[in-house]
């Protein structure tokens, strides 16, 4: 058991300390979607140490249950070890199968999706399989082939009858009690250690499986309450006996009992009455009996960062159809954020004009005013349940999607903008401009691997999955690039037929992207999702026909709102309906910090706004109005709604106030100290060459430790507080039912 034990302890070290390395690169270096990093020498001389305590344990465990079953059960010494140690190496290969998710993988490109509708036939699926994830395929099946092989080997050797070793010279009982310590040191580090080393407990819990099954047996065993939270839990159970109180319940306001445990029982007046408005004021369907009919055409572009919008490859504008829009009349709407990185996130907002769901959205109001609803998708629908959150299972009249043109399905189950864009020409050349109309687009071409059928305009050769990583990142920049050129082409020939069918002039038409993405621009972090950086949240925005300023700072929230304030403009306005100048706007019920009315007086650029009684006067234009320093911020969160590990306050002069619910800790970051487009420009042209020949891609950036600079401040900072109680009154008031 002895011997046994060492090889397997060894063994499992290395694979995980390898497979960690190469999957989130916890040492530095090129790795995927992970904002940690152990930098000095004692973080990763003391991450080993830990994961060597963890493999010591569980291994030990695995190999004194089994021998000792065996040996109980008479059988062969020597047939009872290869089995153990057979079965240990096909639990670890299990887990790093699922850890890099080489079954999502392997979902996406053999879909079940191809099988039930027998898109192009199995033959057709495979050469799908192959053309997007041939490398990865490939290599799999070489990694498993040579483990199988090495395993083989090694067993051979290290189980031979004759075979002697000095690890059978260590006394059986140390052994034991070695085994012993060490699983007591896990729980121990899992529970009362785990405040002092919160990023290796992070990176056990949700990477390891020693360290995922270690938290989980801590967390259910000081769970007395059943609340779902323990006693040793990143935040901990302030009340272990009481299952109202836990770190994410809802603080009922002004009740004396802080159920949360963050600065005492909420009470209503920690909040302006402005901030209580604006939450309560959220996905309430308004009154828009009186509404006049305008055509609204709402386009969602997959992954489209801010800076698109400016970006050039070879001096060729990447988005020329986009800016020509704006250039035709639109206006650029440059501050606003996505309040998570996740498309249904974003999106349901954008419907709901809530961060939860209040039963009904844009196409139930449409629906209501009778209005023919239409949605085209690059996306199914199903996939992230957009029928039913969305509302077009109930009051979506056209839907069109992958399940719909399965014929011209290329990569997965999406379809390119080009693709997409024919059905909706076919859609609009028949459609009778006299009905209303509300038309939904999304353009999924941009999305991570950016591999969709589209042919190579900005790149000499699109990267492959298994090509990406920060050293590639020219090459990665020029394939992205490309995918949202062939997006802006689609979006221009959607101008174009709106136009032809009579329904652009009369229309509200509005093109967002759901978030950003990140391309390694710090030297390491790709995609979305998982930072509140501005590169994966900043969005580009650019509307037509609004009749009413945007907010001075948004987010997808605030779409909702913005079409009801636009339609309520035009429905009463005095003079001209179909015109910003002369009109008065009634009482804004939505967007309290607009201001009770806006006058509009020979032109937009004099209008006038009032904000507490102040009034603020837009000498350019609307697009750049003077904003008020008190506009309601951008919430953002990561994680999920409900339970999130970090939210944030993004304000409209650049502020930004962040508070981590695991470490109970804030910090402000200064608007200049976060990356941002500019940064990025200024070190790594748009080309995707470095600027200056001197300077390396990978490290052209700070790390992410200093370039976040985290200033932490007290929570009885103003700020801080008041970021809390907005989150708390916001989930709250929304939650309560």
């Amino acid at each position: 058991m002895r011997k046994l034990f060492f090889i397997l302890w060894i063994f499992t070290l290395v694979v995980e300390t390898i497979s960690l390395q190469a999957r989130l690169a916890i040492f530095g270096g090129m790795g995927w979607l992970t904002t940690i990093k152990f930098t000095t020498l004692p973080e990763k001389v003391g991450f080993i140490a830990v994961l060597a305590l963890f493999c010591a344990a569980f291994c030990g465990v695995w190999a004194w249950a089994f021998c000792g079953v065996a040996r109980r059960l008479k059988c062969d010494v020597a047939k009872a070890q290869r089995l153990c140690a057979t079965l240990w190496v096909i639990v670890v290969a299990t887990d790093l199968v699922v850890r890099h998710k080489v079954g999502a993988i392997l979902g996406s490109a053999f879909s079940f999706f191809d099988f039930a509708t027998g898109v192009g036939g199995v033959v057709r699926m495979i050469e799908q399989a192959f053309q997007w994830y041939g490398d990865v395929i490939v290599m799999s099946i070489v990694a498993i082939a040579a483990l199988a092989v090495a395993c083989a080997f090694l067993f051979r050797w290290v189980f031979k009858p004759a075979a002697s070793s000095a690890f059978e010279k260590i006394p059986a009982p140390l052994v034991k009690g070695g085994i012993v310590v060490a699983m007591c040191l896990c729980f121990a580090f899992m529970s009362i250690w785990a405040a002092a080393f919160p990023s290796t407990h992070k990176v056990l819990a949700d990477e390891t499986m020693f360290g995922a099954a270690t938290h989980a047996v801590v967390v259910q065993a000081t769970d007395l309450d059943g609340d779902g939270y323990g006693a040793f839990d990143l935040p901990p159970d302030s009340a272990p006996f009481d299952g109202d109180i836990h770190p994410h319940a809802l603080d009922a306001p002004d009740d004396s009992i802080d159920q949360d445990g963050l600065l005492g029982d909420l009470r209503r007046d920690d909040l302006p009455a402005s901030t209580r408005n604006r939450i309560e004021s959220m996905g309430q369907a308004n009154d828009m009996s009186y509404l006049a009919r305008k055509n609204v055409i709402l386009v969602v572009m997959e992954s489209v960062r801010h800076d698109m919008l400016d970006a050039k490859i070879d001096g060729k504008p990447v988005m020329p159809r986009l800016n020509a829009f704006i250039d035709d009349g639109a206006m650029r709407i440059d501050n606003a954020f996505a309040t998570r990185g996740f498309t249904q996130n974003s999106i349901t907002q954008a419907f709901w004009g809530s961060y939860f769901d209040p039963g009904h959205g844009l196409v139930d109001d449409f629906k209501a005013l009778g209005y023919y609803t239409a949605a085209y998708s690059g996306e199914d629908l199903l996939d992230e349940g957009f029928d039913e959150s969305l509302g077009w299972n109930r009051a979506g009249d056209r839907i069109v999607d992958p399940r719909s043109i399965a014929a011209n399905i290329h990569h997965h189950t999406t379809v390119p903008a080009g693709v997409l864009l024919d059905e909706v020409e076919s859609f609009l050349d028949s459609y009778d401009a006299q009905n209303p109309l509300f038309l939904y687009v999304f353009f999924q071409d941009p999305h991570f691997p950016y591999q969709q059928d589209n042919p190579s305009v900005l790149v000499d050769r699109p990267i492959k999955r298994s090509e990406i990583n920060v050293k590639r990142r020219p090459r990665l920049w020029r394939t992205y690039a490309n995918q949202v050129h062939h997006l802006d082409a689609a979006a221009g020939r959607l101008i174009d037929e709106l136009k032809k069918a009579k329904l652009y002039d009369d229309a509200i038409i509005l093109f967002i992207s759901d978030h950003g993405e990140s391309l390694f621009d710090d030297g390491y972090l790709l995609g979305h999702g998982i930072a509140i950086g501005d590169l994966m949240t900043h969005c580009v925005m650019a509307v037509r026909g609004l009749e009413t300023p945007p907010p001075p700072i948004l987010s997808h929230v605030d779409l909702r709102p913005m079409i009801w304030n636009s339609f309520k403009s035009r429905a009463k306005s005095l003079q001209n309906a179909n015109s910003l100048q002369n009109a008065i706007t009634a009482p804004n019920a939505i967007n309290t910090q607009i201001g009770d009315h806006l006058i509009n007086g020979d032109s937009p650029q004099n209008a006038i706004t009032e904000q507490n009684d102040d009034p603020i006067i837009n000498a350019n234009s609307l697009q750049n109005a003077q904003s008020p320093q008190n506009a309601f911020p951008v919430i953002q969160f990561i994680g999920a709604t409900t339970v999130p590990t970090e939210i944030s306050l993004r304000y409209a002069d650049g502020r930004r106030i962040t508070y981590e619910f695991a470490t109970r800790k804030a910090w402000r970051i200064h608007p200049y100290a976060s990356f941002d487009a500019e940064t990025v420009v200024q070190r790594i042209a748009y080309n995707g060459e470095p600027a200056d020949a001197k300077i390396d891609p990978a490290t052209a950036l700070r790390p992410t430790d200093e370039r976040r600079a985290p200033i932490p401040i007290p929570l009885d900072d103003a700020d801080v507080q008041y970021l809390i109680r907005t989150w708390e009154y916001l989930q709250w008031f929304h939650r309560k039912d």
